[in-house]
C-alpha cells in the first residue's frame, strides 16, 4: 500500500478513488494497477544479468490489437509506460503470474494454473530458438500473420471470441470514438461530452490545474512541442487538421489519475476527425531498481521503447512537454483497438492465448536483446520454467493478499474509492 501512495500523491485526486475502485474489482484488477509493488519485489531476486528493452508491464492485457500505418490488423504488446531496459526475466514473470491470476479468476485447479504457465514458458523459449536461427532482418520483422492465426486455432472457444474482437476492433476508429465522446456545440460543431470525473473537458476546469491559462493556450502549447517530436510526413498530415476541444479523461487501472487527455481534430470536411490521446509519462517504476542514465525526457522513453519492441508501431507516436513541465506522449486513440476478455476464454483457450502472448513477447525481446545468448540460456528447459512457475505463483498469492488489503481499507473508510468508476 505504501508504494501505491507515493504513487497517488502527485495524481490528480478525484480520480484517486476511481484508481481504488478499479483496482477492488478483483485480484487480477489489483495486479494491473500494482506495477510497481511487483517491481520491487522482482528487485530483490537474482536474475540472469541478460539485459533487454523491457515492456515492464507485460501482464496478458497488455497484450492485444491495433493497426498497422499501412492499415494491417496486428497482434503486439500495447502498453510501454513502464518501459525501461533490465533483465528479460523481469517481464516474462510478470507474464507468468498474470497467466495464474486469471486461471484463477476462471476457477481453475492449482494444476490447471501450472499447466498453463508451463506451456507459455515453453512457448517463450521455443520462439526465442526460433528467432535466433532467423537471418536479423528476417527476425527484425518477424509478425504474426492475423488470417492464419485465426485459422490455427483449433479451440473452438478462442478462435471464436478472436473473430469477435478482431471483428470489433476493426471498427474502433475515430468516427466511432467522436460517436461514443462528443456532442454537437449547438453551432454544427464538435465538442467532447462533458461527464467528470471519468471525461473532464479542459474549458471546465478549474484554471488552477492548468497553471492559470487557459485550455486553449495550454493545448497549443502542448500540440505545438508534440509535433515536433513526429516525422514530418506526419507533421503535413496533421497540418490539414485543427483543434477544436480537449478533455481530460480517465484510462486503465495504473494510470488513472495522471493527467491524461483527448484532443478531436478535425479537418476541413467536417466528417474528416482524429483523435489523439496524450498520456502522462512518470518515470518507470523499473528506473529506482536499475543502474543507467535516467532519460531526459519520459514520453521519450515511452516511444522509443514502444519503436523498438513492436514490429511496426502507431505514426502518430509522439512526445511533448505542458507548461508545467510534465512530461507526455502522444498516439491515436482508437485505431483498430482490441483485446482479449479473459472471462470468455476456458483452461484451453487461456493455455493457447498465453503461449500467443508468449510469443510476441519472444519477439519483443529478441528485437531488443541478443536472442542467441537468450535462446541458449533458455536450453535449461525444465529447471529455469520451474523457477518461474514458483516466483508466478508467489507475485500471484501476493497479489491476492494485497487486494484483501485494498478491501479493508475501502471498507474502513481509510481509503476513499468511487461508485463511478
Amino acid at each position: 500500500m505504501p508504494l501505491l501512495q507515493q504513487q497517488e500523491a502527485q495524481r490528480l485526486p478525484w480520480l484517486v478513488p476511481v484508481r481504488h475502485s478499479r483496482m477492488a474489482q478483483s485480484p487480477f484488477a489489483f495486479f494491473r494497477g500494482a506495477a510497481a509493488v511487483m517491481a520491487a519485489d522482482l528487485a530483490r531476486q537474482p536474475h540472469s544479468g541478460l539485459m533487454v528493452q523491457l515492456c515492464g508491464d507485460a501482464h496478458l492485457l497488455n497484450f492485444g490489437f491495433y493497426a498497422s500505418p499501412e492499415r494491417s490488423l496486428l497482434f503486439d504488446i500495447t502498453d510501454f509506460d513502464e518501459t525501461y531496459p533490465g533483465p528479460f526475466e523481469w517481464d516474462l514473470q510478470r507474464l507468468a503470474a498474470s497467466l495464474v491470476l486469471a486461471a484463477r479468476s476462471l476457477g481453475l485447479s492449482s494444476s490447471q494454473q501450472e499447466k498453463i504457465c508451463r506451456r507459455s514458458l515453453r512457448a517463450y523459449a521455443k520462439a526465442m530458438a526460433e528467432f535466433a536461427a532467423m537471418p536479423l532482418l528476417q527476425m527484425w520483422v518477424a509478425r504474426l500473420d492475423l488470417e492464419r492465426l485465426l485459422d490455427e486455432r483449433h479451440d473452438g472457444c478462442l478462435k471464436n471470441h478472436l473473430r469477435d474482437v478482431t471483428a470489433a476492433a476493426r471498427r474502433r476508429n475515430s468516427r466511432q470514438g467522436v460517436r461514443k465522446l462528443c456532442e454537437s456545440d449547438g453551432a454544427g460543431g464538435l465538442l467532447f461530452r462533458h461527464d467528470p470525473p471519468l471525461i473532464w473537458r479542459l474549458s471546465q476546469l478549474d484554471q488552477q490545474w492548468l497553471g492559470q491559462m487557459g485550455w486553449r493556450s495550454w493545448a497549443d502549447h502542448a500540440y505545438s512541442s508534440y509535433r515536433h517530436s513526429i516525422r514530418p510526413e506526419m507533421r503535413h498530415l496533421l497540418a490539414r487538421f485543427r483543434l477544436v476541444d480537449a478533455a481530460l479523461k480517465a484510462v486503465g487501472v495504473g494510470s488513472v489519475g495522471t493527467r491524461c487527455a483527448i484532443g478531436l481534430f478535425v479537418g476541413d470536411d467536417p466528417d474528416e476527425v482524429l483523435l489523439l490521446q496524450s498520456k502522462q509519462a512518470e518515470p518507470s517504476v523499473l528506473a529506482p531498481h536499475l543502474n543507467g542514465a535516467a532519460p531526459t525526457h519520459q514520453g521519450e522513453r515511452v516511444v522509443q521503447g514502444q519503436r523498438l519492441m513492436q514490429t511496426a508501431s502507431d505514426a502518430f507516436l509522439g512526445w511533448t512537454t505542458n507548461p508545467s513541465g510534465d512530461h507526455f506522449y502522444w498516439r491515436q486513440l482508437r485505431d483498430w483497438k482490441g483485446s482479449v476478455d479473459v472471462s470468455c476464454l476456458d483452461a484451453t483457450a487461456l493455455k493457447d492465448y498465453g503461449k500467443l502472448c508468449a510469443w510476441t513477447l519472444a519477439k519483443a525481446h529478441a528485437r531488443s536483446g541478443n536472442c542467441r545468448a537468450l535462446a541458449a540460456h533458455l536450453e535449461k528447459g525444465k529447471a529455469f520454467a520451474a523457477m518461474v512457475l514458483e516466483q508466478a505463483i508467489t507475485h500471484a498469492d501476493q497479489a491476492e493478499h494485497d487486494h484483501r488489503q485494498l478491501l479493508t481499507a475501502i471498507a474502513a473508510g481509510s481509503l476513499d474509492a468511487s461508485d463511478v468508476f
